[in-house]
């Protein structure tokens, strides 16, 4: 895995979050594949397949994304919950900021 598929799943989430509100089953794939991004661009293989498990992986190396694991676990538990798409942005906007500083 490379630094380039990361910025491409940033890409691909982005795209997901952009049609979650309409399709909130989206969201979760956005959070998934924004996590994965930054787990990628950090030279890190993403070795979960739940937001949860991604949040976690993050965290070993970025304490702070342990701040999201609560919404991890709803959006793990009950896709598409409503306020998916709100949910999802929260992943795609903290990955968006921490590649931006890398």
């Amino acid at each position: 895995m490379s630094e380039q598929q990361g910025y491409q799943a940033l890409a691909e989430a982005e795209r997901l979050l952009a049609r979650a509100d309409g399709d909130p089953a989206s969201a979760h794939a956005a959070a998934v594949s924004a996590l994965q991004s930054l787990l990628l661009v950090r030279g890190e293989t993403p070795s979960a397949d739940t937001v949860t498990g991604l949040v976690e992986q993050a965290a070993r190396t970025d304490d702070t994304l342990l701040d999201f694991h609560a919404e991890a676990e709803v959006l793990d538990r009950f896709n598409p919950a409503a306020d998916a798409a709100e949910r999802a942005k929260l992943f795609v906007d903290a990955a968006r900021a921490r590649l931006v500083n890398i």
